[in-house]
Formats: C-alpha cells, sequence, structure tokens
C-alpha cells in the first residue's frame, strides 16, 4: 500500500459518501440511525448521505481561466470542464496548509453545511474532489463578482443600490439564522454578485452552528472552542474581541459595516492596523458622512449597538423589528429576488502582468500543468527531501483530511 492509499484509509473520521441522487440526511432521525447530540444539544451525524458527491474528477480535467479571489488556506479560479464545457468557481485549499494551521474542522463543516443550504442568495456546491496536495470544491461560478468591485469601481454606491443590496442579504442571514448558523464572515469579499446582479453569500468556512441548529454535522466538527476568533478585522464585533460566544448579533454587526462600506466606500472602523482598527471598534469610533441620510444613518446606528443583544433582528421582534425599518421602505419582502438588480459596473482593465501571475500560480499550486523545468537539478532535489520530511510529520494530520468525504 503506498502513501496515498495509507492516507486515504486511514481516517480519523469517516463520511458515509451516498450517490447524488439520495436525498440528503437534512433532519434529525432517531439516536439508533447514527445521530447524537453533544452538550449543546447541536446534531451530530455519523454518516452524510451527500447532495453534492465526491467525484473521481482531477485538476487536468478543468481548464483554470482568472483568479476569482484568495482566501487564508485557498484561492478559488473560475474553470470550465473540459468534456461538458460547464463553468464553475473553482475552491482550492492546500492540505498542507491546513494540517499545519489546523483548520481541517473549518473546512469539513464548510463541506456539510453548503451541502445543506438551500437558497437562491446563497453561492450552491456542485460536486468536491481531491488529490494528493489538495481540496476542490466545485461551486456555483458568480459572475458578476464582488460587491467590494462595484464598491471599488463606483466609489461609493447610491443608497437606491444599496438598499437592493442589503434587502437581499437581510433575506439570506434570516434563513441562515433561522437554521441556527452564525456566517461569522459577512464582508463585501464575501457577497458575490451573479451576471445580472444578484448577491450569493460564500465562503462559510468560518460558519458556526448554534445550540439551536437544524443542521446536521459531524463530531469532529463540534470541537471548536465557543470563543475561537475568526472573521476580518474591520467588521468583527467588539463583544468578539472580548472574547464572548458568537450569537446572530455578530453577523448584524458585519451587517452594519458592509451598509456603511456600500455608501461611503471605506468600512467605518478601518485604519493603519489591525490593532488600530480594534482600537476603533471597542471605541465605536466613527462618523457619518454628511450625506448619509437619516434613515440610514439611524439603521446603521441600530446594527452597530455595543449590545447585540439590542442590535435590530438580535430582540424578541427578530427580523420585523429589522425588515420594518424606514431605510427599507417600499421594499417587497415577499418577492425580495424579484427586484430588479442595479446595473453592474463594468470591470476595470486587467494589467497583463497580473494574469501572467495568476497563470503561474495555477500552474503550479493547481497541477494544471507544470513548472519544474525552470527550477535548477539541485535545489529540485533539497524541496524534494525537505517536501518528504514535511509529509512524513504531516501523514496523521492528513488522514483526517482526506476523509473529509471519502467514500
Amino acid at each position: 500500500m503506498d502513501s496515498n492509499d495509507l492516507l486515504q484509509t486511514e481516517m480519523g473520521s469517516k463520511l458515509s459518501l451516498q450517490d447524488s441522487n439520495t436525498t440528503p440526511c437534512l433532519t434529525p432521525a432517531a439516536d439508533n440511525n447514527g445521530i447524537e447530540r453533544n452538550g449543546n444539544g447541536v446534531q451530530r451525524s455519523k454518516s452524510f448521505a451527500f447532495r453534492a458527491p465526491q467525484e473521481p474528477f482531477r485538476i487536468e480535467d478543468f481548464e483554470c481561466e482568472k483568479l476569482h479571489g484568495v482566501g487564508s488556506y485557498s484561492r478559488v479560479v473560475r474553470a470550465k470542464k473540459k468534456d461538458t464545457g460547464k463553468i464553475y468557481a473553482l475552491k482550492i485549499m492546500d492540505k498542507r496548509f491546513i494540517a499545519k494551521e489546523k483548520k481541517t474542522t473549518y473546512v469539513k463543516l464548510e463541506r456539510i453545511v453548503l451541502d445543506q443550504l438551500d437558497h437562491p442568495g446563497i453561492i450552491k456546491l456542485y460536486f468536491t474532489f481531491q488529490d494528493a496536495s489538495n481540496i476542490y470544491l466545485g461551486l456555483e461560478s458568480c459572475d458578476g463578482g464582488e460587491l467590494f468591485d462595484q464598491i471599488s469601481r463606483k466609489a461609493c454606491i447610491s443608497e437606491d443600490e444599496a438598499r437592493f443590496y442589503i434587502a437581499e442579504i437581510v433575506d439570506v442571514l434570516e434563513y441562515l439564522h433561522k437554521l441556527g448558523l452564525i456566517h461569522r464572515d459577512v464582508k463585501p469579499e464575501n457577497i458575490l454578485l451573479t451576471a445580472d446582479g444578484h448577491v450569493k453569500l460564500a465562503d462559510f468556512g468560518s460558519v458556526k452552528p448554534m445550540e439551536n441548529t437544524s443542521i446536521s454535522i459531524i463530531p469532529t466538527t463540534s470541537n471548536e472552542k465557543a470563543c475561537t476568533f475568526v472573521g476580518t478585522a474591520a467588521y468583527v464585533p467588539p463583544e468578539v474581541l472580548k472574547h464572548a460566544p458568537p450569537t446572530i448579533g455578530n453577523d448584524l454587526w458585519a451587517l452594519g459595516c458592509t451598509l456603511y462600506q456600500m455608501l461611503s466606500g471605506i468600512s467605518p472602523f478601518k485604519d493603519g492596523s489591525e490593532w488600530l482598527t480594534f482600537q476603533r471598534i471597542m471605541a465605536r469610533d466613527f462618523k457619518f458622512p454628511e450625506y448619509f441620510s437619516s434613515e440610514a444613518r439611524h439603521l446603521i446606528d441600530c446594527l452597530l449597538d455595543m449590545d447585540p443583544s439590542k442590535r435590530l433582528a438580535s430582540g424578541p421582534d427578530g427580523y420585523a423589528s429589522l425588515k420594518s425599518h424606514p431605510f427599507f421602505k417600499g421594499v417587497d419582502w415577499d418577492n425580495v429576488r424579484g427586484m430588479l438588480a442595479p446595473k453592474l459596473a463594468p470591470p476595470l482593465t486587467v494589467d497583463k502582468e497580473d494574469e501572467a501571475e495568476d497563470a503561474g500560480w495555477l500552474l503550479s499550486h493547481a497541477g494544471c500543468g507544470s513548472t519544474n523545468d525552470e527550477v535548477p537539478p539541485k535545489e529540485k532535489e533539497m524541496a524534494s527531501s525537505s517536501a518528504a520530511v514535511e509529509n512524513k510529520e504531516n501523514k496523521a494530520k492528513f488522514s483526517t483530511i482526506d476523509a473529509f468525504d471519502s467514500k
């Protein structure tokens, strides 16, 4: 048995992957059918029937195109399946980095949660596959780019346009929070747009199931400490900096920051360093531009309340209190996705050097070719020796990653 086979069989946890036509385990079954509950009431299933199957694909089956985005341990590229011509957003996650940074739990949870979500405002997961180096998620491609791009191209967004985007985001967050999930990384970079301009929330790598979640998870994804710091500095709420347990208020604070950024072009607490940003968050140090309407100011004020239980949608009236705010006057909440989307600003001219850099990364990191001929023999030998030692040290860690959705 070679090392790759060993990694596939030495599993720290198993997921039972069934045919894509099988109905997924979306609701809890009786205890004798493999459903457990931890001390917080979160249901944990020992096996899943995934809607999005693990496929026997290889990266060579895809034509990797432009780079969509970069995360802490992944990159997302636009990729065309060569035999069908279908376009996907391929999320490529480095196994070695995941093992080193102890991110296995986050990766598994993202896959499991995405598989169970069904909302037009959430990015779809179609399939997964993996090789010795990477895990790949085949996601819905959003040709409208990031909301962040629209803010950058337009300098700022009008209140009418912002109302459209925020209403669609609110609709998504209400769905997630009713399922007992906290996204924990809501920001313009994670809000994607379809070709016709509608919102798709992406990047569930920081998602946190609450005690009342109706989402099934596996036992190994419930070991995260309740107060683990995740998210992006400029959108982190003050209670997280005080190590308080996560609540839906975390997402509502980020929603307020996102609305402010849409209308002004910058996030409300952004500063020269993360430390300075955190100081401003703790002091609630931000100012409204004069051109903000009174309705926009009041809504942002209510979302950026220092007390998470007092933020709109966190109280006893739930999302009704948020959706009835005067800022949303005219929004048809029964037909949010039916509203006419704002016209997308065209992309800026792409620098050829940036394209070359993206192509070089894809060739060397995603298996879409080879650049080994450019490396001198001595350096090749040293790199190979170093990689072999590191691979041996991380073999046990890789085994749990390979069990990500093994058959």
